[in-house]
């Protein structure tokens, strides 16, 4: 939903926002307010405020995520609006609604685009793709913060504009429909709600009062100005006539216009301009939509009249034809629309409007599941109407989708859910450059959801159901990396293929490294010179196994911890951490990088090898332990011996890309002097004879090698 040019016209209309700022109350103020402190209520849209933090922190998505950082930042942001009085109410969006699904595919389509450009064009500056599981960290904050979350039934933003307006407070979103509701404590766009690194919270507010007088109309014909303006329910055919008569209607600009630059107003500006100084003259809604639909019929006969060439094929002008009565309903359907329903302010409630033929209908007990998060909107999706969104994410588009490697995890949840009612769901994953549908036959018998929900199936059960998907956590690795081992062990397994010991390495240290460090890392947001498109799609597929495994999870009600995002996955140092270390040919290499990352050896190859030696014949090299103490890259090295250059894909061959040969990049670019100093710092020596070889190559779990 949106109003066509009115966010761009509104930057210019410095006289229809007020500002507020805001510092936390001292103990003296809170005394003189009788002891009470200040709370300040703001309904917000949940999506618009993650899009917002996650890119306008700048965090790196083309490596997969950053999202311990990207934790802390909605951490630090929360925690200094709370500081200032705030109270936040988020909504997230529910289930896809079926009548957005065409609007869906073509974004999740132009994603497939913005990744590829991403990943292999030079000019890939400003493309961004969230990463998959950002909502998750983001989530998993807001719940430690103990801030109030829920979900609609399908979109957010009518819900979070009737919140406002039910509790007497502002909304807080990024959508230029918002301008247009009837908020009497006003608007605030996302990114104009702004906490500084002093602890203070500025927030600018849209006054819809000060605007609506600023073009001399009324505010109850805002909704229509919005209407005639254009939008997305009055198709463009209808409308195009009366912008036509329009364009050469002289209109003032309003007092206190400042465009930057001084530059002239757009074609855009002056349409929204001249719509208000048409309705402007008028009392009522019916004779403005009549003086409307009059000056857009005579343009419509004119152009008709004058008409020597037939419309152009596929046009909406060629598939619809223009009558007065079609652009008056459009006006009055599309003026409804900005109606806020009382009953919207209640619709986050135990009742709903979804439905489903699943076995557990939508009672109380399903909707405040739903409700409260522990089932994700893409599992209502399933539940509804028996689809699942594989969402675009950054991998390498020219190979087979990473979403495939999950699919028998994805599948054991649709049995869970679907309790026998369905034979199969439908999946939204992309083929080639385009989201295709995909069958997906549920798989075999689980705990149904409806046990599960009611307390009917023991946790062991239903723990026993879902590492019988997943697969048994490793042993020997500490109890919070339970699941995390479990997933990495099926990545590998699945992944197809043999996964290296620097990738399986670069993984665990992106886990163990210390957290205090991590957190305070500046993210890079440009793509690394030396990006391996290899290791993106690799790394990719643990993500969606990651997704995958918390889907199971959820359809058997978490009979284990739910995966902690923040703490498993960060893209920039896997990757950073495979880069410098999958040549590696020093001795002390390995152990000298552990110790700048801050990462203890010991806990660190505790776990590699108990993960190594569970994967053993899908693994290739080695990390040994030396004589002295300390470990190394084995005899195989950190890529296997038998590894000495791969034959490169067409697709890795682009330019600007590092080749994914293993052992060498065939352009490192511009790499940094702190690289360059780290893979320099060893020279290359003789490897001494090692004590014990983790995880051989091809060979057997278990076996050792002799001094």
């Amino acid at each position: 939903m949106g109003v066509r040019g009115l966010t761009a016209f509104l930057d210019k209309c410095p006289f229809a926002w007020e500002k507020l700022a805001l510092k936390p109350q001292t103990p003296e103020e809170i005394e003189a307010a009788g002891g009470k402190s200040r709370i300040i209520k703001l309904a917000v849209d949940g999506y618009a405020l993650l899009y917002h933090l996650y890119f306008a922190g700048n965090f790196n998505c083309v490596c997969g995520g950053q999202y311990a950082q990207f934790a802390e930042h909605v951490r630090l942001y929360v925690i200094t609006l709370q500081k200032c009085g705030f109270s936040l109410f988020v909504v997230m969006d529910g289930a896809i609604n079926p009548a957005k699904e065409a609007t869906m595919i073509s974004r999740e389509n132009d994603l497939i685009k913005t990744v590829r450009q991403l990943t292999y064009s030079d000019k890939y500056m400003g493309k961004k793709v969230l990463p998959i599981l950002a909502k998750q960290a983001f989530l998993d904050v807001l719940t430690d913060l103990n801030v109030k979350v829920a979900h609609a039934d399908t979109e957010s933003d009518v819900i979070v504009a009737a919140l406002a307006r039910a509790n007497g407070c502002c909304a807080v979103s990024k959508d230029s429909d918002f301008f247009v509701f009837e908020l009497p404590f006003g608007y605030i766009p996302i990114d104009m709600l702004e906490a500084t690194r002093t602890g203070a919270v500025t927030a600018t507010r849209f006054s819809r009062g000060k605007f609506c007088a600023s073009l001399k109309v009324k505010e109850a014909f805002l909704p229509l100005l919005a209407s005639a303006v254009g939008n997305d329910y009055v198709p463009s055919y209808l409308i195009r006539p009366l912008h036509v008569a329009l364009g050469e209607v002289d209109v003032a600009l309003p007092a206190g216009w400042q465009a930057p630059d001084g530059k002239d107003p757009s074609v855009r500006d002056l349409l929204i301009l001249r719509v208000a100084n048409l309705i402007s003259k008028h009392e009522t809604l019916e004779s403005a939509i009549k003086a409307i639909a009059d000056m857009a019929t005579t343009q419509a006969e004119a152009d008709a009249a004058a008409a020597t060439e037939p419309p152009p094929a596929g046009s909406e002008e060629e598939k619809e034809e223009y009558t007065r009565e079609k652009l008056e309903e459009a006006l009055k359907s599309s003026v409804a629309q900005y109606s806020l329903n009382p009953k919207h302010a209640s619709a986050l409630g135990a009742e709903t409007e979804l439905v489903t033929k699943a076995p557990c209908g939508m009672g109380q007990a399903v909707v405040g599941a739903f409700r409260g998060g522990k089932i994700d909107r893409l599992l209502i999706n399933v539940l509804v109407s028996k689809t699942y969104w594989c969402h675009v994410m950054v991998e390498d588009v020219d190979a087979d989708c990473v979403w495939g490697v999950s699919k028998s995890i994805r599948a054991a949840a649709y049995s869970a859910l679907l309790e026998g009612s369905a034979p199969e769901v439908t999946e939204y994953v992309r083929t080639g450059l385009k989201l295709e549908t995909v069958p997906v036959a549920v798989g075999p018998k689980m705990p149904g959801f409806t046990a599960s929900l009611a307390g009917k199936t023991s946790v062991e059960e239903r723990t026993k159901a879902f590492y019988s998907v997943l697969g048994e956590p490793v042993k020997g690795v500490p109890e919070h990396m339970q699941v995390a081992s479990a997933c990495i062990k099926y990545w590998v397994q699945n992944m197809g293929g043999t996964t290296t010991a620097v990738e399986l390495a670069a993984i665990i240290a992106a886990m163990m490294q210390n957290k205090e460090d991590q957190v305070i890392r500046i993210s890079k947001e440009a793509r690394p010179p030396w990006l391996s498109m290899k290791i993106v799609h690799k790394f990719a597929a643990l993500q969606v196994v990651l997704v995958s495994a918390h889907a199971l999870n959820q359809s058997l009600m978490c009979p284990v911890p739910p995966l902690k995002i923040a703490d498993l996955f960060d893209g920039e140092f896997a990757h950073r951490f495979h880069h410098l270390q999958f040549r590696s040919k020093g001795m002390g290499s390995l152990a000298e990088q552990l110790r700048k990352d801050g990462i203890e050896w010991e806990p660190f190859y505790k776990v590699y090898t108990a993960i190594a030696a569970s994967v053993s014949t899908y693994l290739r090299g080695s990390i040994t332990e030396q004589m002295d103490g300390g470990i190394m890259w084995g005899p195989t090295g950190p890529e296997g011996k038998d590894e000495a250059r791969e034959e490169i894909s067409p697709a890795l061959k682009k330019v600007g890309q590092a080749s994914a040969v293993s052992g060498g990049f065939a352009a490192l670019g511009d790499s940094d002097e702190e690289e360059e100093e780290e893979e320099d710092e060893e020279p290359a020596a003789p490897a001494p004879a090692p004590v014990a070889v983790s995880a051989p190559a091809g060979g057997g779990e278990g076996k050792k090698e002799k001094k």
